[in-house]
């Protein structure tokens, strides 16, 4: 039995350590480094990663990699002088090998990020992770999500939550969503998709009054204009063009009025502003349209939670304000000096008096909620930056409910009476130090915006006390044990910079430095002891000729 487990383990080695194996582990190798850099040239590197440099094939042909050379020096034994740089090469491919793997299991790769003349000791890592947190408990949940580079079914379950499907690049997909609550016919929840257009600009957008349409809101800006999206029922006061220039809605029956409708004469104050009195049952109520929508008591006190407001016009005619109210709009058109209301219908097209704008109504929903969902897809690198496929979104199911969660849409939630907040988030590690960024550089090529270089000057405070240092390229920052890197940079919308540096931490790369040297020694002294020997034989050759 022992002399056929020694023949099987000989065969073993004789193949393992063959050239022909070599060269097929090689060709293997190189494919995959090949496709790597097409993919990450497209898609962005974070999906190489994902798709080839980090999953199991990829692995297996490192590892068989490895083997070969490890078999190779093998099947040469006992040592021979004239091999001797063969096994230096050999030991130093195996110890840098050694040196990945202790990378692999034990360094860390992040990143971190560094807004100006704020501390910050949270260094982000590249793995995706659920984390569910109860504030009033001090409960929090933490599941790691697969590094995968397509959509997962997850499928995992810890108590009442679950984990069902796993996007780590999505888009989003906008549909309409039935309600989740049923409302009294008296309250608004209707919704609009619209697009605004002229010959230079092209702008598509959805508002809703809708309690569940959370990631869309009831009034937008663009530019100059501002656009106010408005129950369907105060559509008709507007379109009255009441001279005293106000609308009034009460919410409790959802309609509108006017001063005139209620005989009520609007007067000015002796500050200029002007006011009317209305009698609403018992009570009388004091509104100064242009100063607030709140009416006053007879004490003079804000009525806040009263359910009759009041909408000024007066104060939407300097600058261009766009009222819509689900199939009906209103605006004041200075030319005129009035104020115009159109009815719009679907896929037909209005004019704006503004800079040539067209106004579209795409769709109206009365009772259905405007949502997005995301939807799996390819990412799209564009400059180093993705531009598509930018989402990771998971879907959970709590009591029975399921909730799409982004990394860039949190969601709050009530479960059981406690707050609970769901993040889609990247793991991170807390340093026991941390950074301040104190000053940002940057030089521009010269007649352009492009970055030549980019430096950070940083303050690092530990237990030791505050200590600057100077980040750029080729001079990273080294603190216990940790080697941080110029990154990237940002800036905001005032012209603010932040800085990101990697941080790195490399337990392999004294053992890879060491087998490198190896390698490159013993790559001189095979080429030496071969030379050496093609010469003395030439030289005998060249004597007995010459005999």
């Amino acid at each position: 039995m022992t002399q056929k487990w020694a023949q099987h383990y000989q065969k073993a080695e004789d193949f393992l350590g063959s050239l022909k194996f070599a060269v097929i582990i090689i060709l293997c190798f190189t494919s995959f480094m090949v496709a790597g850099t097409f993919v990450e040239s497209y898609y962005g590197t974070e999906f190489a990663g994902r798709l080839i440099y980090k999953t199991w094939p990829f692995m297996t042909i490192q590892g068989l990699m490895f083997l070969s050379i490890l078999f190779a020096a093998f099947r040469r034994l006992p040592p021979k002088k004239r091999l001797y740089g063969f096994y230096t090469i050999h030991s130093g491919l195996i110890i840098i090998g050694i040196g990945s793997i202790a990378t692999y299991i034990a360094g860390i790769d992040g990143s971190i990020f560094l807004p100006p003349n704020t501390p910050n000791r949270e260094i982000t890592l590249s793995d995706d992770i659920f984390r569910m947190q109860m504030p009033d408990s001090g409960r929090v949940i933490i599941k790691k999500l697969p590094n995968s580079a397509f959509a997962s079914v997850l499928d995992v379950s810890h108590e009442d939550l679950k984990l069902l499907d796993y996007y780590p690049y999505a888009d989003k997909e906008f549909r309409w969503a039935d309600s989740e609550e049923t409302y009294p016919p008296e309250q608004s929840v209707h919704s609009g998709r619209y697009l605004i257009a002229n010959p230079n600009v092209t702008q598509d957008f959805t508002l809703s009054l809708h309690p569940e349409a959370q990631e869309f809101e009831s009034s937008l800006t663009m530019g100059l204009l501002t656009v106010h999206y408005l129950p369907e029922s105060l559509a008709p006061c507007f379109a009255k063009s009441p001279a005293s220039k106000v609308v009034l809605w009460d919410s409790r029956n959802n309609s509108c009025f006017t001063p005139e409708d209620r005989k009520a004469s609007v007067q000015t104050s002796k500050t200029g502003n002007r006011f009317f009195v209305i009698k609403d049952g018992p009570r009388l109520l004091s509104f100064f349209p242009e100063v607030s929508p709140w009416p006053l008591d007879d004490k003079f006190q804000t009525v806040q939670n009263s359910p009759i407001r009041a909408f000024g016009q007066k104060l939407f005619e300097e600058r261009p304000n766009l009222f819509l109210f689900g199939k009906s709009t209103s605006y004041f058109d200075k030319n005129d000096q009035k104020w115009v209301s159109q009815n719009l219908e679907e896929g037909k097209p209005i004019d704006l008096p503004w800079m040539g704008f067209e106004l579209t109504l795409l769709e109206h929903q009365t009772q259905k909620v405007p949502t997005y969902v995301p939807v799996p897809v390819l990412p799209i690198q564009k400059n180093g930056q993705l531009i598509h496929g930018t989402d990771r979104a998971l879907l959970v199911q709590i009591q029975n409910k399921k909730y799409w969660v982004t990394n860039n849409r949190p969601i709050a939630l009530m479960i059981d009476g406690k707050r609970a907040q769901l993040y889609v988030t990247k793991e991170t590690l807390t340093l026991p130090f941390e950074f301040v960024l104190t000053k940002f550089k940057m030089d521009k090529d010269p007649g352009t915006n492009n970055p030549a270089s980019y430096e950070s000057f940083v303050r690092l405070f530990s237990d030791k006390g505050p200590t600057d240092y100077h980040v750029y390229m080729n001079n990273p920052l080294k603190y216990d044990g940790f080697t941080f890197y110029q990154a990237s940079y940002s800036q905001d919308n005032n012209g603010n910079y932040s800085s990101t540096l990697s941080a790195n931490v490399d337990p392999g790369r004294a053992i890879k430095y060491f087998g490198s040297l190896m390698l490159i020694f013993g790559a001189i002294w095979h080429y030496q002891l071969n030379f050496s020997k093609k010469t003395q034989k030439k030289k005998t050759e060249l004597i007995g000729e010459s005999a």
